[in-house]
């Protein structure tokens, strides 16, 4: 059996929404029904938003792209002037961060996750926000990614069902640093119990 942590609130962001804390309580369940014991943590995450934002406005500035090719976001972005010695300190601060949430990961052998915060966003739903507003809105949707980003830790998303809306939702399941085959079996024994790939939303029937 694997030894498995469950997150469903992570630090600084707060508590998924319902519906992506359900896919995780569902994933749970499957997951208990296989053998492997669980254990409830709430991951803190704090660290990297600073460096790791910093990092995301360095590589749209170093992209290339002309900025009328570019959404209000990432030419508000671009516009942050970033010296070479800010953005090796960030770098720096992710490393250290990295190796932090390795450790403080470490007693588990793996550790689920909402893949997202909250369901999928309708289209032009931060259409009237600010660019800083939107960059605040993305940093709490994806917050349980960035971090493995960072960490360099092995993950898979893999689907779990559907909104009552029905859109698609998943949990993320994380490993070890280089336990890819670890959580390949893992995600190929919860399709094996829960076999979703002949699933479709209702939109799709109609």
């Amino acid at each position: 059996a694997l030894k498995i942590a469950i997150a469903t609130s992570i630090l600084p962001v707060g508590q998924a929404s319902p519906d992506c804390e359900q896919a995780v309580q569902n994933a749970v369940k499957l997951l208990e029904q296989l053998g492997h014991p669980i254990e409830t943590i709430t991951p803190d995450f704090s660290s990297i938003i600073e460096p790791f934002t910093l990092v995301w406005k360095s590589g749209v500035a170093a992209a290339g792209i002309p900025a009328e090719y570019l959404g209000s976001v990432n030419q508000w972005l671009m516009e942050t002037q970033i010296t070479a010695g800010q953005y090796l300190q960030a770098v720096t601060k992710m490393q250290v961060a990295g190796r932090q949430i390795v450790a403080s990961l470490s007693p588990f052998d793996v550790v689920v996750l909402p893949t997202y915060m909250h369901p999928t966003i309708s289209v032009g739903e931060y259409a009237q926000l600010s660019p800083e507003e939107t960059l605040q809105k993305i940093i709490q949707w994806i917050a349980p990614c960035p971090a493995f980003n960072v960490s360099g830790q092995p993950a898979i998303a893999i689907p779990t069902g559907f909104t009552p809306e029905g859109l698609p939702i998943g949990v993320q399941l994380v490993g070890k640093p280089a336990t890819e085959a670890t959580l390949i079996a893992l995600a190929a024994q919860l399709e094996a119990i829960q076999p979703w790939e002949h699933h479709r939303p209702p939109i799709v029937n109609s």
